[in-house]
């Protein structure tokens, strides 16, 4: 297999509104389409936007093959988001496409402030037993741990394609190791070996 057939590509906006844009997101789609309508897309799922099912259809009509969320500390949101996305695709007969739902530890307040600042939905109870645990990181850890038996358990029961990236945004190693310990039992739940390292 060539080294072009493993690409995957997720298609974003600007970082912010002040960042000048020299493709616009429609300019980018139409042209994967027309020079490479092979290259496997995905798009970003902003889970906490009431609206995000019908981004989602409109991403998926331009191309979209799955969707990658942002780091997750809400699950109610998100299981609202792939519920509304669900039962929309099922009205217009489509088969939904996989949700990738990204987790992160939060070892620290610098780092809970660096998940806020990237527009992270930390709900205020999370936050409160992260500042005021003796142990942020096994606090978060036990969070996202829990956020990921809660979706699996969700998307089996409802029939929706889904799937994990555990991720650091910390450079702190204990913090990394820990996002790796993570990973290797999100992988448990769905049923597969550790991933190798």
């Amino acid at each position: 297999m060539a080294d072009t057939d493993r690409v995957l590509s997720v298609f974003v906006g600007a970082a912010s509104k002040d960042k000048t844009v020299r493709t616009r997101l429609s300019e980018a789609q139409a042209l994967r389409r027309d020079v490479r309508p092979e290259l496997l897309l995905g798009g970003v799922a902003i889970t906490e936007r009431p609206d995000e099912h019908l981004r989602l259809l409109a991403k998926q009509e331009a191309g979209c093959a799955y969707f990658i969320s942002q780091v997750v500390y809400n699950a109610n949101a998100v299981k609202s988001m792939v519920s509304d996305y669900y039962y929309a695709c099922r009205e217009r007969r489509l088969t939904p496409k996989p949700v990738v739902f990204t987790l992160s530890v939060c070892g620290s307040v610098k780092t809970l402030t660096f998940l806020k600042w990237l527009g992270v939905d930390v709900p205020r109870w999370i936050e409160n037993s992260l500042l005021h645990a003796d142990d942020t990181l096994a606090e978060s850890y036990e969070h996202c741990l829990a956020n990921a038996r809660d979706l699996v358990a969700f998307c089996r029961r409802l029939g929706m394609p889904f799937g994990f990236l555990v991720e650091s945004v910390s450079i702190r190693k204990v913090e990394i190791d820990a996002s790796v310990a993570l990973a290797g039992e999100v992988s448990g739940l769905l049923g597969r070996g550790r991933p190798s390292v």
